[in-house]
């Protein structure tokens, strides 16, 4: 790496004397020095970030906006003294005080490659806290390219340079990474599988757009977790709110306006997901970041919604263009407490759009008000506007093939295999008592300030959101195990509190990015659509190990909405106790991206696993 080119990098005020800045620096250096900068600064392609800045009490915020091209002198005075006349972020850019220009230069720039870390900085910098707004409106991800391996060591090595430099701005990579909104971003690069997926989104969303019709068209994106469903929508939402590239005539409805303030489209984002620190203010944060602007019919103040809030707001006279639903699984199939509608959730919010996208994954539904009787595919099939779409490949473990078939072994047909030395690195352990998983979850955690490890659990112990723990003399509500005579005592997610009583969650993050969170024990309702690093996932007592299988127990689950009875439609009552614990199951053992550590409460489960790590 000592090798490596070093990058070209000068920070000047963004104003109209830039370039005699630019100039004065040069003159500063020694002669070799002089020449290298200004060939790979003004005679090279270039990418460069301008940035404004404005004081808070806990920091400054941030504008941004990053840009690449084959002349930076003729490209800024445009910004300058052409764009502030058409579009308002850029005359605030003018106006700004203190706003600076980083000029970035490389020996190894082209095309590609400058559109490429063009493309990661806005990634990094919309997961930036201190940025408050990007101005860039699409993403401009590249392909392949015969300078593509030069990608990651040229970007780690500008932004090392950059965080030294204003490291306000230029934040930690391993906190940037890390992120939610990292994961959730627009800007995250698509696999071909994703790319053809959202191609095929477009161009039925703009079939459906064109057609002068009454009918309300449904789009089923499907995939089992991990599989890259929520980086997907997140790019597909940009794109139809922001404008795709103009030279596909399949998606002519979806290109941006002169102004380039985004496309006409009506376009709105539900998430399933919608408990404290989920995806929803993850959504939320990504959205306001981007400034996508509110409807342009001028009364819809937001462009993401819970499901229910979603229906009370439009209405079937009144309907969308289009509605892009996530976690659709989690959404309800039947009448609950504050949903009155006498149908499915998808159903009522697909007579309000014009076009839905739900993304879908049926062993993720988590509650018996979300199981579905008919399949979705079955139920919606007049209503499709093409073939489910269906995502297959593995995006989130780090692991080799035999490490994901043996939990997909463990969860889907209730067997263990012997365990392995995972030739990717993946580490799943097996551990005898529940403190040492907490110790070895604390260790990793550690290693990296705020890690992502964290504990999560099978919903086997009670608790009541919002409400006191009468047994206990601090009111929380517990993971409480005894094991061989010792006590582990962890409270459940989203309950530690401040001296002065206020939660310590921040809504715009999730769950797990909160430091005082490693105190707590997740659950489904706090992990599900997130990533970990390190998952320590302790198997409650519905979780057993009998005639040497993996056997769900719902009598044992603390879950009411799992193990409740459901009507049905020919009158008969049934419980899907065990099929939803099932995939309560699935939705914790998929969590951990470099690692998968479980602990059993179950006698027989626990030897069982242990057996299967002393098998390897």
């Amino acid at each position: 790496m000592s090798d490596f080119p070093r990058p070209f990098i000068k920070r000047v005020p963004y104003d109209e004397g830039f370039l005699g800045n630019l100039e004065t620096f040069y003159s500063s250096l020694e002669e070799k020095d002089r020449e290298a900068f200004v060939t790979h600064q003004l005679r090279f392609p270039t990418v460069y970030i301008v940035r404004s800045r404005r004081e808070l009490a806990d920091g400054p915020r941030f504008k941004v906006y990053v840009g690449e091209t084959n002349d930076i002198k003729n490209r800024t005075r445009q910004h300058l003294y052409q764009d502030p006349h058409n579009r308002k972020d850029w005359a605030e850019f003018r106006s700004a005080p203190d706003a600076e220009m980083y000029v970035i230069g490389h020996p190894f720039f082209n095309k590609s490659l400058t559109l490429d870390v063009e493309n990661r900085f806005l990634h990094y910098l919309e997961s930036c806290h201190s940025v408050e707004r990007r101005n860039n409106r699409r993403t401009n991800e590249q392909r392949n390219y015969y300078t593509l391996e030069h990608l990651d060591p040229l970007f780690d090595a500008v932004w090392r340079e950059l965080h030294e430099e204003e490291p306000e701005l230029f934040e930690p990579k391993e906190s940037i990474t890390s992120s939610a909104i990292f994961k959730a971003s627009p800007f995250q690069k698509l696999n071909e599988q994703q790319l053809q997926a959202q191609n095929a989104v477009f161009e039925a969303v703009n079939d459906a757009l064109e057609q002068e019709s009454d009918e309300h068209k449904l789009i089923i994106v499907s995939g089992e977790a991990g599989s890259g469903k929520t980086v997907l929508i997140s790019s597909i939402f940009n794109g139809l709110m922001m404008g795709v590239e103009d030279e596909d005539e399949r998606f002519r409805r979806l290109v941006a306006g002169l102004d380039d303030e985004g496309t006409e489209i009506d376009g709105y984002l539900v998430s399933g997901h919608k408990n404290d620190g989920g995806q929803l203010a993850v959504y939320q944060e990504i959205v306001s970041k981007a400034g996508i602007p509110h409807s342009r019919k001028g009364v819809r103040q937001s462009r993401v919604y819970s499901p229910t809030s979603f229906i009370n707001q439009f209405t079937e006279d009144d309907p969308a263009d289009v509605v892009l639903i996530d976690e659709a699984h989690l959404l309800l199939t039947q009448k609950s407490q504050g949903y009155r509608e006498d149908m499915p959730q998808i159903e009522a919010i697909l007579r309000r759009a014009k076009v839905v996208v739900a993304v879908y994954d049926a062993k993720q539904s988590l509650e018996t008000s979300q199981h579905w009787e008919t399949p979705l595919e079955e139920y919606f099939a007049a209503s499709l506007a093409q073939p489910p779409i269906r995502l297959t490949n593995q995006m989130r473990l780090r692991a080799d093939d035999k490490t994901v078939e043996w939990i997909r072994a463990l969860v889907d047909d209730g067997v263990i295999l012997p365990l392995h030395d995972d030739e990717e690195g993946y580490d799943l352990r097996i551990f005898d008592d529940p403190k040492s998983l907490d110790r070895a979850i604390r260790d990793k955690d550690s290693e990296i300030e705020n890690n992502l490890s964290r504990i999560i659990a099978t919903y086997d112990w009670k608790y009541s959101a919002g409400k006191e723990n009468g047994t206990e003399d601090d009111g929380l509500w517990y993971v409480d195990i005894v094991h061989h005579g010792t006590t582990f005592k962890k409270p459940w997610n989203l309950q530690v509190k401040t001296d002065d009583g206020v939660r310590q969650v921040s809504h715009s993050k999730a769950w797990s990015e909160n430091t005082q969170t490693i105190n707590e024990v997740g659950s489904t309702f706090t992990i599900q659509g997130f990533d970990l690093n390190y998952a320590g996932v302790i198997l409650g007592p519905s979780i057993t190990y009998r005639d040497g299988r993996v056997v769900i127990d719902p009598t044992k689950s603390a879950h009411g909405k799992k193990t409740q009875r459901r009507t049905l439609s020919d009158g008969r009552k049934e419980s899907f106790g065990e099929e939803l614990i099932n995939n309560e199951l699935n939705v914790l053992l998929t969590r951990g991206v470099k690692g998968l550590y479980i602990y059993a409460v179950d006698d027989a489960l626990r030897k069982a696993l242990i057996a299967a790590k002393e098998a390897k």
